[in-house]
């Protein structure tokens, strides 16, 4: 059996659809920011349960146009040490500087004690990343926290479509919410972009922003500070169809995440569990590997003699770690801080093949290789 990383949730039905789709799209002469992209917005507002959706062209566009909506230019900006680097890198981006902040050693989450040491005056915002899909059991701790110190409360939720908790969907949680919709990402669109939010002056200027400054994108007036940040039609098209398959998708995600529990119950590795009153969205299936473990050894023991390929973590490597800021030690308030719980997590930890139609011979066969290769 071979076991590949991934499988798009695409089939023969939606490339014939989509290309009849595309064909009108491309005889209609509009390919940015048309009738597509706003329905888009429309239905992927819906599924979150927020008022407002923005399209863009990316996860980091969707962060950076919040950064620069909330004029978050000179503050500091509270981010998880265990998140990919665009997190950080937007809001440095929009002239902020970041406050690493270590996690939880249980749910790899942003640690509650850590970012209350860490705020300082200058904080303007905290974001709170949804790893692997999870969302941290103690988001509402964290929301109180940045309410009382008047800092904005925002969700990078790039792996986070339709995770649940308390009944909420990641997204709706606090003042806004970004999204990602990369290839591999629990709903894609190839390349593309969501700001997700309940504020209609924030949705305001981040419909401004994102067409430089534009407020009738049709006109030549430029009313204030914008980039492009324009999603197209062809991204919305392929949006479009994979929202139709939004909840089979994250039912076989969240059935294929139970399977795993049980066949890794009692075993050397250490599963990411997910709280009572959540539904994860299972982006990835995170577990920890022992101590003793060389994760590049049995990546490579596991592809070659079992042909089973493990997905890329999240992530291999801690913020407080990452070469960039070695080089540019004045985008962070803390430049010499370490994230001990972060960097440990981000050595030992592993994600394993999960994605819609998996089969149970496939995982069985997953865990089995992986327990013998340990």
């Amino acid at each position: 059996m071979e076991v590949p990383i991934l499988k798009l949730p695409f089939d023969e039905e939606d490339a014939k659809a989509l290309g009849e789709e595309l064909s009108q799209a491309l005889l209609s002469g509009r390919l940015a920011m048309g009738q597509n992209a706003r329905r888009f917005e429309e239905v992927f507002a819906a599924f979150i349960g927020a008022k407002f959706a923005v399209g863009c062209q990316s996860g980091t566009a969707a962060l950076e146009m919040l950064a620069r909506a909330l004029k978050l230019e000179n503050k500091a900006v509270a981010v998880p040490a265990l998140t990919f680097m665009a997190t950080a890198l937007a809001p440095i981006a929009a002239g902020a500087r970041i406050i690493i902040v270590d996690v939880d050693p249980v749910s790899f989450q942003m640690d509650y004690e850590d970012l209350a040491r860490k705020i300082t005056p200058e904080t303007g915002a905290v974001i709170l990343v949804h790893l692997g899909g999870f969302i941290a059991p103690n988001w509402r701790k964290i929301k109180t926290l940045a309410a009382a110190k008047g800092l904005f409360f925002l969700e990078d939720a790039a792996h986070a479509h339709g995770a649940e908790i308390a009944g909420l969907k990641a997204g709706n949680l606090g003042l806004a919410g970004a999204f990602s919709f990369y290839p591999t990402k629990v709903l894609t669109t190839a390349e593309g972009g969501m700001v997700t939010t309940n504020s209609e002056p924030l949705y305001q200027a981040l419909l401004t922003l994102r067409s430089h400054g534009q407020m009738d994108p049709g006109s030549n007036l430029h009313q204030s500070f914008g980039l492009n940040y324009r999603p197209s039609e062809i991204h919305a098209l392929l949006g479009l169809r994979v929202m139709r398959k939004a909840n089979w998708i994250l039912s076989q995600r969240r059935a294929a995440a139970a399977i795993y529990d049980g066949l890794l119950k009692n075993s050397p590795l250490r599963p990411v569990l997910a709280s009572p009153d959540e539904k994860p969205a299972y982006y990835k299936y995170l577990a920890l590997l022992p101590n003793e473990v060389d994760r590049a050894k049995l990546k490579e023991r596991l592809k070659e003699e079992f042909k089973v390929s493990l997905a890329g973590e999240v992530y291999a490597t801690a913020l407080t770690e990452q070469p960039f800021f070695r080089s540019h030690p004045e985008t962070l308030v803390n430049p010499k801080g370490s994230a001990p719980v972060a960097e440990g997590i981000a050595r030992r930890q592993i994600c394993l093949p999960i994605w819609p139609g998996l089969t149970l011979e496939a995982q069985e066969y997953v865990v089995d290789s992986l327990l013998k290769s340990l």
